[in-house]
């Protein structure tokens, strides 16, 4: 069952207690991202995908806003279409329409992938082959 994140500017429950205590200096940046979840299973027609705008990245998390007002579960992946990344990630905190991720895992879209995730390259060719698009 996938748990949804609750419209809450204070901290994820279940969140370590020092999830703010700490974080790496992060990038300012204007970058497009595709979150996904559901582990690809239904991954069609943008029915388990999520476009965002990255305004801060760093090795440990990334602060995202998303334009609807839409829950999104707990744990996701983010890709990253310029930087041919993908992390898998959690939501530690939200104020709409702002929140802050942090990463568990890092994936190189154009290397070997586990079988598990690779859906993850699929989404991320289909969004680099978009002429035009706003993810670089």
């Amino acid at each position: 069952m996938v748990s949804f994140a609750a419209n809450s500017p204070s901290a994820i429950e279940g969140a370590p207690p020092l999830a703010h205590a700490y974080r790496p200096p992060r990038t300012r940046t204007c970058l497009g991202g595709k979150l996904v979840y559901g582990e690809g299973a239904f991954v069609t027609n943008d029915a388990f995908t999520l476009d965002c705008a990255i305004h801060d990245i760093s090795e440990g998390g990334a602060k995202i806003t998303v334009k609807q007002f839409q829950s999104v579960p707990l744990d996701l992946y983010l890709i990253v279409v310029k930087f041919r990344i993908a992390h898998r990630a959690r939501v530690v905190w939200q104020n709409f329409p702002a929140r802050g991720l942090r990463f568990n895992k890092s994936y190189f879209l154009s290397a070997k992938l586990p079988e598990e995730i690779n859906f993850l390259r699929h989404i991320w060719l289909e969004l680099s082959a978009r002429p035009g698009g706003c993810y670089e």
